[in-house]
């Protein structure tokens, strides 16, 4: 289950995107864990992905993003 994170200060980041990581017992392979790369991921992702309005334009967003990364 999914748990938003909830910061003890106020942040701008405390817009409601961001899910909390659970911590892995594991440093070797708990931190490579699906389960938690993918919340890292999602939470590296810039809000305006985070907040698209259809999966097709998140997957857009997406891939432009992907793209750029990959050769800009």
């Amino acid at each position: 289950m999914l748990t938003p994170y909830e910061s003890v200060c106020s942040l701008r980041s405390s817009g409601g995107t961001l899910v909390a990581v659970p911590k892995s017992r594991l440093k070797s392979k708990g931190d490579r864990a699906f389960a938690i790369r993918a919340l890292l991921l999602w939470n590296d992702l810039p809000e305006e992905i985070m907040l698209a309005d259809s999966v097709s334009s998140f997957k857009s967003l997406l891939k432009s993003r992907f793209y750029r990364l990959a050769f800009m």
